[in-house]
């Protein structure tokens, strides 16, 4: 029988596989060394990244290993064009995804340049679709009825009509020629003479009253309705917190502010009402989902404060 087996080799010869020879061992793993380091180094130097081959089902396209999806070349190439997807000529899918693809390769690069480091709008950008994806739960959800009128409940404070005034914010003023003295009596003197049935303008007069600054529009009195915020803004706090306590027709007692010694005359009064309800119920709809949002944002930002190593410098 011809051929060469393991007993057929010459004795002490390097094909004598039935003894151990180093050299020969040395020898065998250097080829294999060699043969390892070449693959590695054709892989190495010919491939364009870590690549899957062929596209996934779920997606149209790969840009960089990137998926564009299916779905969102579908719903892209149906608002673009304002067709079914199956009318859509192949010229229209064509340019729907050149136009994807070339805006997926836009956005990786801004991200190998990290753009949202340096640039506010694309940061405020992130920010509100990181958010948008943080409230997906929150706007998926649909409270009841019971949830929200729970919640009424709880915060019938939020739901009051501000109360409306139309005044006449009087001073007596204060002068080195008119001490406080002075002005008290002459506003209780106005006062008196106002609860008597006097009519406005020849008590104004008599007594040396004028309308406060704070109510004037370019030199103007403000007599007409205002709302009581507004009214808070313009008067001063003393004598807002008289005048929120008035009804129609009354007059106020005397009020010691800076500039003098004040009277209201409250011509019109609604104050503030509760709301009911039925009539903020929508309101209420998006209170819920305002605090379940910012409920939402407080435990991420308190995760990712835990994830994060953050470094503050003295102020």
């Amino acid at each position: 029988m011809s051929g060469l087996s393991l007993n057929s080799a010459t004795p002490g010869s390097a094909t004598d596989f039935t003894r151990v020879y180093p050299r020969r061992s040395l020898v065998l793993l250097a080829i294999g060394a060699i043969a390892g380091i070449v693959i590695a180094g054709y892989g190495l130097f010919t491939a364009r990244g870590t690549r899957v081959h062929g596209v996934p089902p779920e997606a149209i396209a790969l840009v960089n290993q990137r998926p564009i999806l299916r779905s969102d070349f579908i719903t892209q190439v149906q608002t673009q064009y304002s067709v079914r997807f199956a009318d859509a000529t192949p010229d229209e899918r064509r340019k729907v995804l050149d136009d994807m693809i070339g805006e997926e390769m836009m956005v990786q690069r801004g991200l190998e340049v990290d753009l949202p480091s340096f640039d506010p709008d694309v940061r405020s950008m992130l920010v509100a679709g990181v958010e948008l994806q943080l409230f997906a739960d929150v706007l998926a959800q649909k409270p009841t009825e019971a949830d929200l009128q729970i919640y009424y409940n709880a915060h019938r404070d939020k739901y009051i009509r501000d109360g409306v005034m139309q005044l006449r914010d009087l001073v007596a003023a204060i002068s080195p020629l008119h001490a406080l003295g002075d002005a008290q009596r002459d506003a209780a003197d106005a006062i008196t003479a106002l609860r008597q049935g006097g009519q406005l303008d020849p008590v104004i007069a008599q007594f040396n009253l004028a309308d406060s600054r704070r109510l004037m529009d370019s030199g103007h009195v403000d007599v007409g309705e205002v709302f009581d915020f507004a009214a808070r803004a313009r008067l001063d706090p003393a004598v807002f917190a008289v005048a929120r306590t008035l009804t129609s027709g009354q007059v106020s007692d005397p009020v010691v502010a800076a500039d003098g010694v004040h009277l209201v005359v409250m011509v019109k009064r609604l104050p503030p009402a509760q709301r009911s309800f039925a009539e903020v119920s929508n309101e209420v709809w998006r209170d819920v989902n305002e605090d379940a949002k910012r409920a939402v944002r407080a435990n991420n930002l308190k995760f990712l404060r835990s994830k994060a190593d953050i470094q503050v410098a003295a102020p």
